[in-house]
């Protein structure tokens, strides 16, 4: 291993391929993160030397290389085992730096980057040993198309796009279309030193950006490093290290690691703004592949996988005596990511599409992998499925009302899919029996006596989430509605009313023996919220429900007048409201309640 500071001269100047490997991730860097602060100090570089200013120079990091051998003659080449990002980066900028030169007809300086951005090797034997950089399978047509093209409005044509577009939501079409973008805006804003800037921004990129190189040798295992950079903090997803580790397998084994990728692989990687968007909340919040990678393995291995040792449990299970060969791994990975994909987006039948935005609001992702197991059983029998949703559904509903700890709910989904297992009793009778097996805090279905008691006594507004809360108040109004209703469809901009108000005292006498505090609990049932629009919500706010004397200043006629939803049609009739009333609406809403989620003993 050889260790060396170069600048861009050293690396692109001369003709050399730098070819990216099959298992590393396509091209991820992104405007905000890291093309905006290259630009900025490149842009600051370049004006300190048009200036004759003295200018320091710009680390870029690393880049683990290793050199291939090739026949005599033939152009150098070098696999990038780390640093792809960054040579990515630089060339799309140099491109983008090259047209723009081009527009304002400076020719020196046009050969000179022209010299950074192709090469001209007379013994090169392919198409794409003109280029610097060639990228990850999945990254090749677009890059090409860039490094191809005759200009921004070149490339915009080639795509399909207008000249106006300002980006086509694509990583690397993006990144030079971005560079272009204000590289030209620099140059414009003095062109009295057009060519001074151009000279200088040459030599800010040429000669001030240094990479620390890394070269292997013969002795360095480059799958090892590839590895250990991660381990170390490079900000690789643990899906690259897993697709890393499958392909170097395949290759070993067979030697058809390319034919694997576009058989099982390829659309984790060109559908990149699915796979790689971050989902979760908070310091959970992670690329939607990872999610997958963790149900998929703890489906495959029976056992909880955690968010952080993603790699290692892949490790642990493709060396367990059920994993089977490479390929028949990343078949698993093929098939399960279908099935995930395709229940991410609106399902066809209604009552398993509720599950699913349910599902969501619930945010029980240990329920994933047994939802995984089921649709890859029955996902064309939606009657087989259906009722076993809305057993699901009922139990994690029940339990959320009734308050009972949600910590054990990976133990149970364990459980219930290994009772998929069972040939001799139907999906929806195996599951049955299992959620009725619970008598635990931590496992036990909810029964109507317990629903019941928790749903008309509980402050639900108090000790619910708004999306939570939403969500049973939508469920309610959904109940509400059927086929002869305009349409089945609840509005989701709609926000949570109180009917009588938290801040009830202005308007709201107490009858005579009530205390204020049985009131306040009242006030937080689920009997006394509703739905509204979110502009009508606010005028609402502390109204009396009637007022004899100001009629229009009353809620009651507000809400007759203006909200057409089944929750509040019937509230709308009633002379008074009060807890008696609440009560009685708490009631009415365990009816339907207990409909949508039954329970099934």
């Amino acid at each position: 291993m050889q260790v060396g500071t170069l600048a861009i001269q050293h690396i692109f100047d001369k003709d050399v391929l730098y070819t990216v490997p099959l298992y590393q991730r396509p091209y991820v860097w992104r405007e905000t993160e890291q093309w905006t602060p290259l630009w900025e100090d490149l842009r600051s570089l370049a004006e300190a030397i048009s200036q004759g200013k003295a200018a320091r120079a710009h680390f870029m990091g690393a880049s683990v290389q290793d050199r291939r051998p090739v026949p005599p003659g033939q152009i150098e080449t070098r696999t990038l085992i780390d640093g792809q990002q960054r040579l990515t980066t630089l060339q799309l900028l140099l491109k983008a730096f090259r047209d723009c030169v081009a527009e304002v007809g400076n020719e020196p300086y046009l050969r000179a980057l022209e010299k950074l951005v192709r090469n001209n090797h007379p013994l090169s034997t392919t198409p794409h040993e003109q280029f610097k950089v060639w990228p990850t399978n999945s990254d090749r047509e677009d890059f090409q198309a860039v490094m191809i093209c005759s200009g921004r409005v070149g490339l915009l044509n080639s795509m399909g796009f207008g000249r106006a577009t300002k980006r086509v939501k694509r990583s690397i079409p993006d990144a030079y279309l971005y560079f272009f973008e204000v590289i030209k805006e620099w140059l414009a804003e003095a062109p009295e030193v057009t060519a001074a800037r151009i000279a200088g921004l040459y030599s800010a990129i040429r000669d001030n950006v240094r990479l620390v190189i890394i070269d292997l040798d013969e002795k360095d295992d480059a799958q090892v490093i590839f590895e250990t950079l991660n381990a170390r903090g490079t900000p690789l997803l643990s899906a690259d290290l897993v697709k890393n580790s499958l392909l170097n397998e395949v290759q070993a084994v067979n030697g058809g690691a390319e034919t694997a990728y576009e058989q099982y692989w390829r659309k984790f990687d060109t559908d990149a703004s699915f796979w790689r968007e971050q989902v979760g909340r908070g310091h959970a919040q992670r690329a939607r592949i990872e999610t997958f990678l963790q149900h998929t393995l703890t489906l495959l291995t029976k056992s909880l996988v955690s968010a952080s040792h993603l790699y290692s449990a892949y490790r642990d299970y493709a060396q367990s005596a059920n994993a089977g060969t490479a390929i028949e791994r990343m078949q698993r990975f093929q098939l399960y990511g279908g099935i995930f994909k395709r229940l991410q987006g609106e399902h066809p039948n209604r009552r398993i599409n509720a599950f699913f935005d349910r599902l969501r609001i619930l945010d029980v992702v240990t329920a994933w992998p047994f939802i995984l197991a089921l649709f890859e059983r029955y996902e064309g029998e939606l009657a087989i499925v259906e009722p076993v949703l809305v057993d699901i559904e009922s139990f994690l509903v029940r339990r959320m009302v009734c308050r009972l700890s949600t910590r054990g709910y990976g133990e149970v989904f364990a459980a219930i899919t290994a009772k998929l297992e069972d040939a001799t009793v139907t999906p929806r009778e195996a599951v049955k029996s299992s959620l009725l097996g619970g008598t635990a805090e931590i496992d036990r279905w909810p029964s109507d006596v317990e629903f019941h008691t928790a749903w008309v006594n509980n402050g639900l507004y108090e000790n619910l989430t708004r999306p939570r809360l939403r969500m049973l108040l939508e469920a309610m109004e959904a109940g509400l509605r059927n086929d002869f209703t305009e349409t089945r469809e609840v509005p989701k901009n709609l926000t949570i009313e109180h009917i009588m108000p938290q801040s009830w005292r202005d308007h709201w006498p107490l009858p005579p023996g009530m205390t204020k505090e049985t009131r306040d609990r009242a006030v937080q049932t689920i009997g006394n919220l509703t739905l509204l629009n979110e502009k009508l919500n606010p005028s609402q706010s502390n109204k009396p429900w009637t007022n004899a004397s100001h009629p229009e200043n009353e809620k009651r006629t507000a809400l007759k007048a203006h909200s057409v939803l089944h929750l509040n049609k019937s509230i709308c009739e009633l002379e008074d409201w009060s807890e008696d009333q609440i009560l009685v609406r708490s009631e009415e809403l365990f009816a339907i309640a207990a409909k949508i989620w039954p329970y099934s003993a």
